[in-house]
């Protein structure tokens, strides 16, 4: 059996107390002592007492509001996926998520479900928008000590919240290799982003065109414009896009939107090139008609689940995490399905 901590005191010679504070990284102890309890803990292969922390817990309720602002956006149905499977993964700790939903970049909605959270939280997971209103209601939580997990979108600003989601400036990278691959090198452009009020956004579209500038001189950005990940404002940018520029011939679409792109490309009755970001349900029977060459995936499923994980970690386990958890990248095409 795994050493316990009563077992490290013993071999170390300090009390239980002790051996608690240096296994969970605390202060008040010596730097000779907490060496003498962490190789102790390392030579035996110490393991916490997972069991004995869910019956302490059981019973408890670690309430765990979450607020996306995800309405019409189906890259979120496997996010809420996975923070359920995991609601129910760590069900014996008392964990219960509750997931409330608005839609689009206004600052408004989001703020009204800030508002009407109890005084009493002690953590949230939210995907903040950019905007200074809801930067200070962040700010003035974490003030009270309320755990913050940003999903799939940043803010730097807040220095104390743990982000969980992709590397938005290394997908865009990835985006414009792709651009150039699929192009030759040649091409008249068009990027639908989501919002200006994302951060990730901002910086998948940077990503993009830094890639195209530094590797495709050849490949010209005819235009740029926001969906707001709407699929009838996509389709509405894009018919006026191609009204000003008929020589438009690839469109790389790098949030929401993609329903209504794809409706605006098929009305050109021309070949245009078609690229998006992630796996929905459009997307994938997109890519099995031929309408979009290739989509990058960035794990819904695990950053809905690693919200929940993050916390178990935090809460339970006592452990510290990073301050930033990227879900990895992949590109799929039609025979990746």
């Amino acid at each position: 059996m795994a050493i316990t901590a009563k077992e490290i005191a013993q071999l170390a010679g300090v009390s239980r107390g002790t051996v608690d504070r240096a296994l969970k990284g605390r202060s008040g102890i010596a730097e000779n002592t907490k060496k003498r309890i962490m190789d102790i803990a390392k030579q035996y292969d110490y393991k916490p007492n997972i069991i004995g922390k869910a019956l302490v817990y059981s019973g408890k309720h670690i309430y765990v509001p979450v607020i996306l602002n995800s309405i019409g956006n189906p890259f979120f149905e496997d996010v809420k996926s996975g923070i359920l499977a995991a609601e129910k993964e760590y069900a014996g700790y008392g964990f219960r998520a509750e997931i409330f939903e608005c839609k689009g970049y206004e600052p408004e909605p989001m703020l009204g479900l800030l508002d009407a959270l109890p005084d009493n939280i002690s953590q949230l997971v939210i995907t903040p928008i950019y905007h200074k209103s809801v930067l200070e209601k962040l700010l003035e939580l974490q003030k009270r000590n309320v755990k913050i997990i940003l999903l799939s979108s940043e803010l730097e600003d807040l220095t104390e919240a743990t982000y969980i989601g992709c590397d938005y400036e290394k997908s865009g990278r990835i985006a414009g290799k792709l651009t150039g691959l699929l192009s030759d090198g040649k091409a008249e452009l068009f990027i639908i982003t989501g919002s200006a009020q994302h951060k990730g956004h901002r910086k998948r579209v940077n990503g993009l065109r830094d890639i195209i500038s530094k590797e495709y001189p050849e490949i010209h950005l005819a235009g740029m414009a926001e969906s707001n990940d709407d699929d009838s404002t996509a389709y509405s940018v894009l018919c006026s896009a191609f009204k000003k520029n008929p020589e438009i011939d690839f469109v790389f679409i790098t949030a929401g939107g993609v329903k209504g792109a794809l409706k605006a490309i098929k009305e050109q009755c021309r070949k245009i090139r078609v690229c998006t970001f992630d796996e929905t349900t459009v997307t994938r029977k997109a890519l099995k008609q031929g309408d979009i060459l290739a989509t990058i995936c960035q794990q819904p499923y695990e950053q809905g689940f690693g919200t929940i994980k993050a916390l178990y970690e935090t809460i339970i386990l006592k452990n510290e995490i990073a301050n930033e958890i990227y879900t990895d990248l992949y590109i799929k095409i039609d025979q990746s399905l």
